[in-house]
């Protein structure tokens, strides 16, 4: 059996990962000179926003035999409206994982593991890769190719800027800031690599390329981000959902399965998830559409939430973290394993002033 998986992400690797422990080899065609992203960044895995899900690092563990070493874990979340600041503390909130080219990266974790050859500085054309090999997985981290096989609708469009700041950071403290002067619907987080650095990062929605410049200033000189940068980066996400997931004998994997969460954008698990039932579908024969599923269903609930959230004002945001500063909140959001998000859409909308 011979499969061709397209993209050297987390998606890809994962998939080849298991593919090969399933006893099929595969090559890899990435058509960047390295694997990841060409920048580094810190990316969050709260708890609060994989449940039932207790522990995303565990699962992924347990489930798929798939071992991440996280950065740190967070004990400690800032949460900034522009009137209002929360602090949530306790002794494991979550995870903070490195992407991008260091060795810890999880790219780099991820490549490790694998015996698949990675052919890089490779644009490969998917329909002559389904002509050659017998199965072959998309993990691009776009939905470009898919929308050239079924129908995908965008859900949300971003605008990243990001950096690595130096400075004096609690490595397990996390901040997160919600403030439509400057990210609309999205937000800005603080996420520390080290004592020394860390990394921030704004996610604006509905942002054009000539915008988010004057927004990154604004950010940080809103919310006093003074520090020394020594490595910025800029790009664009589009969230989307998409209808189909294989077609013939092609699988859309990750973000180019349209599997990302579009609430907050993140989708480490979500992409390990679709690459583990991939791999599984393509030795046994499974349905991968039904496996999927368990993933984009996730993905629906969240849509109605993204919806609320592109119409949010600021007076909104300083309601949420008025409550969230109550101890009970914090009790019932952290210290039991409710799936908060998943009602939170109805709390804001019933905490809305009527006209």
């Amino acid at each position: 059996m011979r499969v061709a998986i397209i993209g050297a992400g987390v998606a890809g690797l994962c998939c080849a990962y298991t593919l090969g422990k399933l006893g099929i080899s595969c090559d890899i065609y990435e058509r960047k000179h390295t694997i990841g992203s060409l920048y580094s960044y810190g990316e969050l895995l709260l708890h609060i926003a994989h449940r039932p899900c207790k522990d995303p690092l565990k699962f992924i563990a347990k489930e798929f035999g798939i071992l991440i070493e996280p950065l740190n874990e967070v004990r400690k979340i800032v949460i900034k409206s522009p009137k209002r600041e929360a602090f949530i503390e306790g002794k494991q909130l979550g995870y903070i994982v490195k992407r991008g080219q260091e060795q810890e990266s999880i790219e780099n974790q991820l490549a490790k593991k694998i015996n698949a050859k990675i052919n890089f500085s490779i644009n490969a054309d998917y329909r002559e890769l389904a002509k050659s090999y017998d199965y072959v997985v998309v993990a691009t981290g776009s939905s470009m190719i898919a929308k050239q096989l079924t129908e995908v609708k965008n859900v949300v469009s971003t605008r990243i800027k990001g950096g690595i700041a130096l400075g004096d950071f609690e490595p397990n403290t996390v901040y997160l800031w919600l403030n439509t002067m400057y990210a609309r619907s999205g937000f800005g987080y603080l996420v520390p690599l080290s004592k020394s650095n860390a990394s921030i990062i704004l996610v604006a929605t509905y942002t054009q390329k000539e915008e988010i410049e004057n927004m990154w200033h604004t950010f940080l000189y809103q919310e006093k981000l003074d520090y020394e940068m020594i490595e910025t980066f800029e790009t664009e996400l589009d969230i989307s959902i998409t209808d189909k997931h294989q077609i013939d004998n092609m699988f859309l994997i990750g973000n180019a399965g349209g599997v990302l969460d579009p609430f907050l954008g993140f989708g480490l698990l979500n992409a390990v998830e679709s690459a583990v039932y991939a791999a599984e579908s393509i030795k046994h024969g499974g349905d991968y559409e039904k496996k999927v599923k368990r993933i984009t269903d996730r993905v629906d609930k969240l849509i109605g939430f993204r919806k609320m959230m592109d119409s949010i004002k600021n007076e909104d945001y300083d309601r949420i973290v008025k409550v969230i500063e109550n101890p009970i909140v914090k009790r019932v959001m952290y210290r039991t394993n409710l799936d908060v998000i998943k009602y939170l859409h109805y709390f804001i909308k019933h905490q809305r002033p009527s006209n």
